[in-house]
């Protein structure tokens, strides 16, 4: 009981102090008071010490089964392992919501650290925002959703749904989170410098990293979740469309939208207005993503139960979005760009193409993905959108981005002249024509994927290029062999570089969801013990069968042997587990083939032999399957890999970013007009 009076109490003190932090920031501001100003600093930094203390009392509450409060009883059992009582802090709507304010509360801290002696223009403002985003989420735990509650304690607890019992799971929502908190710093910085009058480039070099950050993790918890769709879930892929899963994807095209953007403004000082909105609707879109999880008004595999919070994050939502806009018209003038687009032929001009598609993309999903609420609301009646509907909207547009991600590095920055784009694109172009020829010829005939896979081909010969003229630069100028150029290259240019690795993943990405989308495989059948199946190349025998009984689940676990092409392919287990309290889940198994089966057989590169258990029969000791092939999917999770590496390479500073810092000083002063 004492842990959990130190919780409410921690939480409604930190409450008080992101009231003061608000107050005494805006304070420092009017009077120009740096005592007061720092005042509301500091209290920001005993806010995050006072949330910490709020949470290490819930999770105390998980280490010691304290049942008599509600959140750890239904989230949490005797019988669950130690690691998911942890990872149960953030399975529901109280638990996830406070992981929220603590990541901001930590966030808000680095900032103030950060910042102690520099930025000072813009801190007061920033830390403004941020608190008051973080006594909004306070807010809801201390009135809407208390993760403190107490209730008569249940005998053992509940337990985490079985689905979530996965380690993909548990590293899953923190990492999303950490994308969708760290997209607050940027946001806040944004209306500081609308604030300030400071529209120049330091706002956005200050929160460059943080950019970077939001969006690397934001991508990769995307990318788990999806991992964790397509090995626990089993229904043979990794991405359905779902709301929640839309809810995720929507602010990440934005935050794409808004890196690349952001060059543009930082090399020509142009699109001031459009990187100030993007970032608005980037940070909104985080707010609603958090808010279509926890309001209850979808139906989603990932939503949490209907509540009534939902009104609180619509008005939220609603000031966040309309009062930085109202500031944005009230600043327009101190807006406008320095230079103009000299060429339709230039980097800025693909930049911008780039721009409007991820926009386009992430607008039209929004609108398929509340369509369902809007034609409930007007006409009472219940609507769906369904997959197809998704994949005729992104799948074309989605091609056309890999077109633009060949053609940036082959055009540079102002204009290109006609001689240098003819150099450029000889190589890659000619290679996407054979590319076409080749891959139809070895039997790819949809249009889609043939258009991928040499789309593919384009993008990375002209990534190769960009690397070999690095290279070769390298060599000629310091002397270099060609393993210290590559090296002394990405180190002296870590943004550039790490951005074509970034670049690279993606078209392995693009590789992976063309190929598993377009060919993949499906079968069902009933084997009894010791009978085959055959699906594609591939041999699947029912061997063996065992059944156990746990405290908590009734256990029926089924051995498969695999062959194909004349040799062992290794043994599948796949499991049903019947849970009392939630019904019976499946553990699927995996086969992975990650060289082709023949030579002109390319599909099958990378390929997922992926069985469901469907059911088992005990008396006739018969078992149903549903089998899927699903071609060249491990080039999606390679891609990931390779985006993490260049992420990572992106964040590192470098020559380049202090050249720009420097520049954006210089230009301050032009800022206060």
């Amino acid at each position: 009981m004492v842990m959990v009076q130190v919780g409410n109490y921690s939480l409604l003190m930190a409450t008080i102090l992101s009231t003061w932090a608000v107050v005494s920031s805006i304070l420092g501001i009017t009077s120009r008071s740096k005592n007061m100003i720092k005042s509301g600093e500091n209290a920001g930094i005993a806010s995050f010490a006072l949330i910490s203390i709020a949470s290490i009392a819930l999770v105390h509450g998980f280490l010691t089964d304290d049942f008599r409060i509600e959140y750890v009883a239904h989230y949490s059992s005797i019988h669950q392992p130690l690691l998911y009582k942890l990872g149960a802090f953030w399975a529901g709507q109280a638990g996830s919501l406070l992981l929220w304010a603590w990541m901001l509360s930590l966030f808000s801290t680095v900032i103030v650290l950060q910042n102690r002696n520099k930025n000072r223009a813009l801190m007061p403002q920033a830390i403004s925002v941020i608190m008051t985003t973080q006594f909004f989420f306070l807010i809801l735990l201390i009135f809407a959703n208390n993760p403190f509650k107490l209730v008569p304690p249940p005998p053992n607890g509940v337990g985490l749904n079985p689905q979530l019992l996965n380690p993909y799971m548990l590293i899953h929502p923190p990492t999303l989170y950490l994308g969708y908190v760290g997209f607050t710093i940027p946001f806040a910085f944004a209306i500081a410098a609308l604030i300030t009058k400071r529209t120049g480039e330091a706002w956005i070099i200050t929160t460059r990293r943080w950019s970077l950050f939001s969006w690397f993790f934001l991508g990769i918890g995307i990318l788990l979740g999806s991992y964790w769709a397509y090995i626990e879930l089993g229904w043979g892929g990794y991405w359905a469309w779902d709301p929640v899963e839309n809810a995720s994807l929507i602010p990440w095209l934005t935050g794409t939208a808004f890196l690349h953007s952001v060059m543009i403004q930082e090399k020509r000082r142009m699109l001031k207005v459009w990187n100030i909105l993007l970032i608005i609707f980037t940070f909104c879109l985080c707010i609603f993503g958090t808010f279509i999880t926890r309001s209850g008004i979808i139906s989603s595999v990932h939503a949490f139960a209907e509540s009534n919070i939902g009104i609180f994050f619509a008005i939220f939502l609603a000031i966040a979005f309309f009062v930085p806009l109202i500031l944005l018209l009230f600043r327009l003038r101190h807006l406008k760009g320095e230079q103009e687009l000299d060429s339709i032929l230039s980097k800025e001009s693909m930049f911008m193409f780039n721009n409007l598609i991820l926009v386009g993309i992430a607008c039209t999903v929004f609108i398929l993905t509340i369509f369902p609420l809007l034609a409930e609301f007007f006409t009472g009646n219940q609507a769906t959108v369904g997959v197809p509907v998704y994949n005729r909207v992104s799948v074309p547009w989605g091609l056309v981005l890999l077109l633009l991600t060949g053609l940036c590095p082959l055009i540079a920055w102002k204009r290109t002249s006609t001689s240098n784009l003819k150099r450029n694109f000889l190589l890659p172009a000619t290679l996407f024509v054979l590319s076409l020829i080749i891959f139809f010829i070895l039997g790819v005939r949809k249009v889609y994927p043939l258009i991928a896979f040499s789309l593919s081909v384009f993008v990375l010969s002209s990534i190769v290029m960009e690397f070999f003229k690095g290279i070769r630069a390298r060599q000629k100028s310091a002397g270099e062999n060609v393993f210290r150029s590559f090296f002394t290259m990405i180190v002296r240019n870590k943004r550039r570089y790490g951005g074509y690795i970034v670049h690279l993943g993606v078209v392995f990405m693009y590789i992976g969801m063309s190929g598993s989308a377009a060919y993949q495989v499906e079968k069902q059948g009933a084997l009894k013990l010791g009978e085959s199946m055959n699906i594609g190349i591939y041999n699947i025998r029912f061997d063996r069968f065992t059944e156990k009984e746990y405290p908590e689940r009734y256990n029926i676990t089924l051995d498969l042997s695999v062959s194909g092409n004349g040799r062992d392919r290794g043994t599948i287990k796949t499991e049903l587990n019947d849970y009392p309290r939630f019904g019976v889940a499946t553990e699927v198994g995996i086969v992975r083939d990650l060289f082709p089966h023949s030579l002109p057989d390319l599909k099958s590169l990378g390929e997922d032999l992926y069985v469901i258990p469907m059911g088992f029969e005990p008396k006739t000791s018969t078992a149903s399957f549903k089998v899927f092939i699903n071609p060249l999917i491990n080039f999606l999770w390679l891609g990931g890999i390779i985006l993490v590496i260049g992420a990572h390479i992106t964040v590192l500073p470098d020559k380049e970013e202090r050249e720009i810092l420097k520049a954006a000083l210089l230009f301050a002063k032009k800022d206060m007009r």
